[in-house]
């Protein structure tokens, strides 16, 4: 169930916070077609920020995201 003003599509503040505490390496799926992989270091209501190996920090609007799952 959603809270007022939640959107239901959202992804979970929790999952999202605990990638952040275990350095998981994400996959974003980019409107444009590209794939980013990095580690998520903090997020907000329009953003996300990684840090990739070669690339340093990124931030990523959340507009810009399709989807993500975690980098094996």
């Amino acid at each position: 169930m959603s809270t007022p003003g939640q959107d239901s599509k959202a992804p979970s503040v929790a999952e999202l916070q605990k990638f952040v505490r275990e350095k998981s390496k994400l996959e974003f799926h980019l409107i444009n077609g590209e794939r980013m992989t990095g580690t998520l270091r903090w997020f907000d209501e329009h953003s996300f920020s990684i840090s990739q190996e070669a690339d340093g920090v990124v931030t990523l609007l959340r507009t810009a995201v399709i989807s993500y799952r975690v980098s094996g």
